[in-house]
């Protein structure tokens, strides 16, 4: 049983790594950090190993479907309507009630909360493209993207034949995307694809396969799958799956998405085994990523403004958008439930994916 429980802390401890460098990722994008090998490697697993990660850690238990889809709505869908309300409530003082109009209820940041989308069609589109996320929420388009991901796949696993169901759904997805190029609210089109790195993620729970991995024997395995992950991401290129750019290939990119999640949690088990201490914030960072997620962007813009009245160099801003975003979010996220347990609240903690 020890042995057991052990086993399963260090595992949680190498997936919360992983969440914690995508989000790290997710920081550097936003704050317009131009890393090379570092951005470009890191773009090619970010969002993806979010996906494998939920799928690592979903359990199939029977449990009635409408159970299911409130325990999800509580744990996703709140966050998002809460920090989205928020934020339309402090741009609508900041522009609107301050400015002496308090009617001007900006409509069109509004239709983007409820859209959910950063932009009604793909880059490549060539007409009109209006931004719809205009609060500092455009990344939360993703929690509503990871529901819906887990709605679609309860419902699928309940379905007989749910490999069919899951090809299906993927085969809709491609086609909906080379077809048209419209983005649907809350992801919909996308939705069967991002279960496909769902479906991966429990995949490699039932088979203990970054375990399997880090065994001596089979070290070289991960070297195979780096060199394998090094060769697709430059057939693929670039991709944003918040904007539905896949790069060259949907299909080659949830081989990309998936090695370089199965990468970035090897790395993980590594790293704890060998410096356990460094682990420790990374692992408080992984836990908290749904906070960092939802306000990340707020933070940076006091940030910014406090760095241009120092008249701080760009690539200094820079470094403080990402390191005082995540030790002030990842604080901000590990003392607030003890301070709801101390004065009574009944706060669940558990390992799930936070995004």
């Amino acid at each position: 049983m020890g042995a057991s429980s052990e086993n399963h802390r260090k595992r949680l401890g190498w997936l919360d790594f992983g969440k914690a460098m995508g989000i790290l990722v997710v920081l550097l994008v936003h704050a317009e950090c131009s890393l090379g090998p570092v951005s470009f490697y890191g773009g090619m697993f970010y969002m993806p190993v979010f996906f494998v990660a939920a799928g690592y850690t979903y359990r199939r238990k029977e449990e009635p479907f409408g159970a299911f889809v409130k325990k999800k709505a509580v744990r996703l869908l709140f966050p998002y309507i809460g920090t989205s309300l928020f934020l339309w409530v402090f741009f609508w003082a900041k522009d609107s009630l301050l400015a002496g109009n308090p009617t001007d209820l900006n409509p069109a940041s509004i239709f983007g909360i409820l859209y959910s989308r950063n932009q009604m069609y793909v880059s490549s589109y060539p007409g009109e493209n209006p931004v719809l996320m205009t609060l500092l929420n455009a990344p939360l388009w993703f929690l509503t993207a990871m529901f819906l991901t887990y709605v679609w796949y309860e419902w699928i696993r309940r379905r007989k034949r749910m490999r069919i169901w899951l090809a299906a759904g993927l085969a809709a997805s491609v086609a909906w995307h080379y077809m048209t190029g419209l983005l649907l609210p809350w992801s919909l089109e996308a939705v069967p694809y991002f279960a496909c790195f769902f479906a991966a993620g429990e995949l490699l729970h039932r088979i203990d396969r970054i375990t399997y991995l880090t065994e001596k024997g089979n070290r070289w395995k991960g070297l195979e799958l780096l060199i394998c992950f090094a060769v697709l991401v430059h057939l693929n290129g670039s991709v944003n799956l918040s904007i539905g750019d896949y790069g060259f290939s949907m299909l080659l990119y949830l081989a990309v998405g998936i090695s370089g999640s199965m990468l970035v949690f090897l790395a993980g088990a590594y790293l704890e085994r060998l410096c356990p201490p460094v682990m420790r914030p990374i692992e408080a960072v992984g836990r908290q990523t749904l906070v960092i997620l939802c306000f990340h962007m707020f933070l940076f813009m006091f940030i910014r403004t406090g760095a241009g009245l120092l008249g701080l160099a760009e690539g200094v801003t820079q470094a403080l958008l990402v390191g005082v975003s995540l030790a002030l979010l990842t604080a901000a996220g590990e003392v607030l439930p003890q301070i709801s347990r101390y004065i009574g609240s009944s706060v669940r903690h558990d390992h799930s994916p936070h995004i």
